[in-house]
């Protein structure tokens, strides 16, 4: 067991994120994250006033690592503008179904982000990321319009990811509508987005 960390703060969050991965952020609790990063159960307690501010650091690392991998998508020059926001899209959607736990923490109402400015600013700096494409793709688009497809589209894929994560509902096999049209979406996922962004 360790007691002194050279850097004990940064070793909790990087902790709490593994273990929320892992197992979720309702099951996370401060002493399960210094069992992972091996160091005296009272120590999270130094740093972190409440589970929620311990939560607060892990949702603003998602955001933070999700406004990255978008930027890098939106960072290919050699791709056109509208294949850039499919590449977001994509990007968007993968990060979504690859970390589930993380993701369901940021988009959940247990963190009242206005009191974590920290928090704030990461979501909406990956908000952002999408608003600077859609204004790329729509020269002249007044500040209203430009606001409504922005909600539209993050709603289309922010849906997208609840729908693919439905593993029943997903699978191509199960002949129902739902099941036929999930199974062509999982399929051709560039050909949904794309029709997506004609709407």
């Amino acid at each position: 067991m360790k007691y002194h960390h050279g850097n004990l703060k940064e070793e909790l969050i990087s902790s709490a994120c593994i273990v929320c991965e892992a197992d979720g952020h309702d099951r996370m609790s401060l002493r399960s994250i210094a069992k992972e990063a091996k160091v005296s159960q009272t120590a999270p307690y130094r740093h972190f006033k409440t589970k929620e501010s311990l939560l607060a650091e892990v949702s603003t690392r998602g955001f933070t690592e999700l406004k990255e991998i978008l930027q890098n998508a939106n960072a290919k020059k050699t791709l056109s503008t509208r294949d850039r926001f499919l590449e977001m899209g994509q990007t968007y959607i993968e990060f979504g179904l690859s970390k589930r736990n993380t993701y369901d923490l940021m988009h959940s109402p247990v963190i009242d982000k206005t009191q974590f400015p920290e928090l704030l600013n990461s979501a909406v700096g990956a908000f952002e990321e999408l608003v600077c494409v859609l204004a790329e793709l729509n020269p002249g688009i007044s500040a209203k319009d430009l606001d409504i497809k922005c909600i539209h589209h993050w709603a289309l894929v922010h849906g997208l990811v609840g729908l693919l994560r439905n593993d029943s509902l997903a699978e191509s096999e199960i002949d129902t509508k739902a099941g036929n049209a999930m199974g062509l979406v999982k399929s051709d996922l560039r050909s949904f987005l794309i029709s997506a962004l004609e709407f």
